[in-house]
């Protein structure tokens, strides 16, 4: 009956079909040990990667399953095995996983297939997070750490460690991605249970990467969940010195951002990437649409079509609407033929935004969502650029603060934002380059910004110190004409410098 209703597949199938397989769909499977070839009957995609593999609900002899299909070729049986191994050795460990129901290949000896148990009703620790009240937020991240706990202490790393490899059934919650879990014994996937586990400076980076998945604004719940990740490893001789663990924690978080960076400019599950001989584009796979397409193709009419924030030499920015959302595009403009020669071969103002939008987003920084990116080629030269962004509704802070005494509370919360913000970029090296009030949106929830252009990342201290006292002195510049205003922003700079030298010699 499920072949009548269903197209039959095969390897080639998976391979040439990317991320748009049509579903429902029968793969002939050939179970270790099995005799004969049986159906399984694929229902809904979880995940995909493109001539890589995929992973989804399926009916297998009458019962839901998650099955992972491997069908790289040359590569796939060592993903098969590799997957098989993680899962025997977490449930060998006794660290709660979903349990293996099967493994073998398809009829056509193509694909390596994993059936595994369908935790019915169950949902991602990240989706728990993102619906949680910060309250709760710091429940979620200790029953994880009790996890990350259990794990080290039977001598496990997840070394694909975030949210999304937790997942939560009613009170228990399960350990995924059993193929990127790593022994930490003999080296021949032996677990070394107790007598320490994990030895503490792997267990650490282990648990700074896990930290590092999240906004970097969340940085407060840190010190205490680290204590109680001490607490459940008595006698793993874990480190007591908080400075250590947060330094490492932010060599994690800078590691991860390259990583993401790297990704931005490709097709992934998030994005989807043009790379044409006369444009490159990429945008968020989730606004797939008509209307979508023809602004990619006939930006400057959508531009024209739009509410003009901004008719400058430099740049043009309009609000639009896309699909009924409210969307702020901004041209970034050839202003003259020597102008335009010195950009074709740099990276455009465009391309500049839609990464530190997506550096903001990652650090927990309020700015609008990055939802397009688009340059004008000619080959690889370069020309016009455009960005996509949501609109933020809100004044500039320049207005916002302009009508505010200063002793109101506004004037104090926009204050203590603009602080947080400094901090973090002082934190990571980060150098706006243009520091308007107008380029930030102030409101009590949080504090967004605006144009991201300009931004910039500098490792080299020598370099970013001088930058960001500039960019310091040019936000205190904002209030020049109202003397007993500026005199307050530069008390809360002088308090932010001053504690930032004494943390420096106390390190």
């Amino acid at each position: 009956m499920t072949d009548a209703i269903t197209q039959k597949i095969d390897t080639r199938n998976l391979l040439s079909s990317g991320r748009e397989l049509e579903l429902p769909a029968t793969l002939d499977i050939v179970l270790e040990n099995a005799a004969a070839s049986e159906p399984l009957e694929l229902l809904t995609l979880f995940r995909v990667l493109p001539e890589r593999r995929l992973v989804a609900l399926a009916r297998w002899r009458n019962q839901m399953v998650v099955a992972k299909l491997f069908f790289s070729r040359g590569r796939w049986q060592q993903h098969l095995e590799r997957e098989t191994r993680g899962i025997e050795l977490v449930m060998r460990a006794g660290v709660p996983t979903p349990a293996l129901l099967g493994f073998g290949t398809s009829k056509d000896g193509g694909t390596g297939v994993v059936l595994m148990e369908y935790l019915a009703d169950s949902v991602s620790v990240e989706k728990c997070w993102q619906e949680s009240a910060p309250a709760q937020r710091e429940i979620f991240l200790q029953r994880v750490v009790d996890l990350i706990a259990l794990c080290h202490s039977r001598g496990l790393l997840q070394k694909d460690i975030h949210l999304n490899n937790f997942l939560l059934q009613n009170d228990s919650l399960f350990l995924l991605d059993a193929a990127a879990v790593e022994a930490s014994g003999d080296g021949h996937g032996s677990v070394s249970v107790e007598q320490g586990g994990v030895e503490s400076v792997k267990a650490l980076q282990n648990l700074a990467l896990f930290f590092a998945q999240f906004p970097a604004i969340n940085d407060a719940l840190v010190p205490a969940l680290y204590e109680y990740y001490r607490a459940l490893r008595p006698h793993a001789d874990i480190s007591a010195d908080l400075g250590l663990f947060a330094a490492l924690l932010r060599k994690k978080r800078l590691l991860r951002l390259k990583v993401v960076t790297d990704k931005l400019y490709r097709s992934t599950s998030a994005h989807t990437c043009i790379s044409a001989w006369d444009r490159f584009v990429v945008y968020r796979r989730d606004l797939e649409s008509p209307a979508l397409q023809r602004l990619i193709a006939g930006p400057d009419l959508c531009i024209e079509a739009g509410d003009f924030l901004k008719r400058g030499n430099s740049s043009t920015v309009t609000v639009i609407r896309l699909d009924g959302r409210r969307c702020v595009i901004k041209r970034y403009n050839i202003k003259s033929f020597w102008h335009g020669l010195r950009r074709l071969f740099r990276p455009s103002r465009a391309w500049v935004s839609w990464r530190n939008a997506h550096m903001l987003e990652m650090f927990g920084v309020g700015t609008p969502m990055p939802l397009l990116m688009m340059e004008r080629r000619i080959g690889m030269l370069r020309r016009e650029a455009y960005f996509l962004c949501e609109y933020v509704e809100g004044e500039d802070s320049l207005r916002f603060l302009g009508k505010e005494p200063i002793n109101s509370p506004a004037w104090s919360t926009a204050l203590e934002q603009f602080k947080s913000l400094f901090l973090l970029m002082q934190e990571y090296g980060i150098v706006h380059g243009d520091m308007k009030a107008s380029n930030f949106i102030s409101t009590e929830q949080q504090l967004t910004v605006l144009d991201l252009d300009a931004m910039r990342q500098e490792s080299d201290n020598r370099r970013f110190t001088p930058a960001f006292r500039k960019d310091l002195q040019r936000f205190a510049d904002n209030w020049k004409g109202h003397p007993e205003k500026q005199a307050h922003v530069h008390a809360m700079i002088d308090h932010l410098l001053t504690d930032t030298a004494q943390d420096s010699k106390g390190t």
